[in-house]
């Protein structure tokens, strides 16, 4: 993400913006998915967190079921917007600075 600050737009954004602006002039038919490269873990999100803050999380079996509870990983097929030439950024470039950014706001 280079300089790109984490205020108003953050790093999501900025992908979006990146990616929106490249599809602007291409002739493009039916659904086209965008994602950084890479995956992330709820589990390891919450072990950066707990490991940045010095805070436990509190994980309650009682609470309300996600949507992907139970699904080892995610991830979204990007191969129609690369065969166009777009590139997205790696996820694991940006998301820890995110992540920082978040955990600062609450301290």
């Amino acid at each position: 993400m280079g300089d790109v600050g984490y205020g108003s737009c953050h790093a999501l954004c900025f992908v979006l913006v990146n990616f929106m602006a490249f599809l602007a002039d291409k002739d493009i038919r039916g659904a086209i998915n965008g994602s950084s490269q890479g995956t992330i873990s709820i589990r390891e999100i919450i072990e950066y967190v707990e490991k940045r803050t010095g805070t436990k999380a509190v994980i309650d079996k009682a609470g309300e079921n996600a949507p992907y509870n139970g699904e080892p990983e995610y991830s979204i097929n990007t191969e129609k917007a690369e065969a166009l030439g777009f590139r997205f950024s790696v996820l694991q470039d940006w998301i820890y600075g995110l992540l920082d950014y978040y955990i600062l706001l609450v301290d």
